[in-house]
């Protein structure tokens, strides 16, 4: 895929935090991190607009939804750091 070179200005710690991922072995560079980023906004981006629209017509979730909405994120997120180069198809 072709590539382009773009500057952006973080925080900080923001800054700090990335370096530690990259640090980490989590990703292969700073434009790693950062793609990975853009990715996962413009992929989700939909998402929000589908939750909305559920909100709208079923009511907000329960306590047992959220809790199981939290644990199913926890297990992605320790799959996903056991595998960081792998991404979801």
């Amino acid at each position: 895929m072709p590539t382009t070179k773009i500057t952006v200005t973080v925080p900080e710690e923001l800054a700090a935090y990335i370096r530690e991922r990259v640090a980490a072995g989590e990703f292969e560079s700073v434009s790693a991190f950062m793609t990975r980023a853009a990715e996962s906004m413009r992929d989700f981006d939909p998402l929000d607009l589908l939750i909305a629209s559920m909100i709208a017509e079923t009511g907000e979730p329960d306590e047992r939804a959220e809790s199981w909405v939290q644990d199913a994120i926890a297990k992605a997120r320790k799959a996903l750091l056991a595998n960081p180069g792998e991404r979801a198809a």
